[in-house]
């Protein structure tokens, strides 16, 4: 990212020519395509998850249809369905996160013959209750409903795959587990939606964007035409570096370090009272984040003591202490953290 800003500070448009710039992204789409298990056709870069989902969701909305949503999930995974439901009279459900049942049997359960889209989160951001996609997709797809997948607590940290869970979209962005930085993000279409007119259209969203025709609206034939403008590029390269380091580790070893770690972490915590949201061994635990609870003490506060006494960066979400483990961290981290919270305990 630094030889990208420093390359264009120096030389701008000398080696950044409208052709240059063209194709730009192509590695990164390249890149993109084989991370999610999805043609390359499907994958579009964009400038933010959250300018996908808003997208998604108007394309998607029907008068009169009805979506259903995780009542915990990321603001902006919901929130285009709330304005949805203003807009189209789209009717909002809500399903909950809750540690006695299996996140996916709730979304399962929650479908039914009106239900025309289903958006949520593969792994939970405050919880790390983890999805099978796939299921609800067949669920889904048996009353002919829509499913938009956000991966951006997934993605980096363990497989996706576009192609055996047949999700209609997969949404992701670059500043979390792919541990790049903000500014870009990664859209993923099923064909039929692929061929729709996107609601918002750029001009980077054409077969050929750089010939600047006002009059006339070429779309790009594949998901380029859901982008829109010039972006972070110097983020998209950092983006297609990460996932190249990522995927020489493999995600079955990134998952596996996690899970080792995540039992490591339970071990030298629950002496102190600390218990996760979802026991590591339930259906529907992902190991890379741990949510933690205790029966007497608030997370914020925690949370700030850890930060402030020990320089240790964790988050408080959702009412407890997230633990975020990837492939920097390992049995140290867990030692100090652990030390850390039972300091705080007593």
């Amino acid at each position: 990212m630094v030889d990208f800003l420093v390359d264009v500070a120096q030389y701008g448009n000398v080696r950044l020519s409208d052709a240059t710039e063209e194709r730009i992204l192509d590695d990164l789409r390249e890149a993109a395509a084989a991370l999610f298990d999805a043609p390359l056709r499907s994958v579009a870069v964009v400038g933010g998850a959250s300018e996908a989902l808003g997208q998604l969701a108007i394309l998607t909305a029907k008068a009169g249809g009805e979506a259903l949503l995780v009542a915990s999930d990321f603001p902006s995974v919901t929130y285009p369905w709330l304005v949805a439901r203003e807009r189209f009279g789209t009717v909002v459900r809500w399903v909950e996160d809750s540690p006695r049942q299996d996140l996916t049997s709730a979304l399962v359960d929650g479908i039914h013959s009106g239900t025309t889209a289903v958006c949520f989160s593969a792994v939970q951001y405050a919880t790390g209750s983890l999805v099978d996609v796939g299921e609800v997709v067949r669920r889904a797809h048996e009353v002919g409903a829509r499913v938009i997948v956000d991966v951006t607590q997934m993605a980096g940290a363990m497989p996706v795959s576009m192609r055996s869970w047949s999700a209609d979209a997969l949404v992701c962005s670059g500043y979390k587990w792919l541990s790049t930085h903000g500014g870009v993000a990664l859209l993923v279409v099923a064909d039929e939606l692929r061929e729709c007119v996107p609601p918002i259209v750029g001009w980077k969203g054409t077969e050929r964007p750089f010939q600047f025709d006002p009059t006339t609206l070429a779309l790009a034939t594949d998901a380029r035409r859901f982008e829109l403008s010039t972006i972070a590029y110097s983020s998209a390269a950092g983006l297609s570096t990460s996932i190249e380091l990522l995927s020489e580790v493999g995600f079955a070893a990134l998952t596996g370090h996690a899970g080792a770690l995540a039992r490591e972490l339970m071990a030298a915590t629950t002496p102190h009272g600390w218990t996760p949201f979802r026991d590591l061994d339930a259906p529907g635990a992902s190991h890379h984040i741990v949510s933690l609870r205790h029966p007497t003490l608030a997370a914020p506060a925690i949370q700030a003591r850890l930060a402030e006494e020990h320089h240790i960066v964790v988050s408080s979400r959702g009412g407890g202490i997230r633990v975020s483990l990837h492939a920097y961290n390992d049995s140290a981290d867990i030692d100090a953290l652990a030390d850390a919270m039972g300091k705080a305990s007593r």
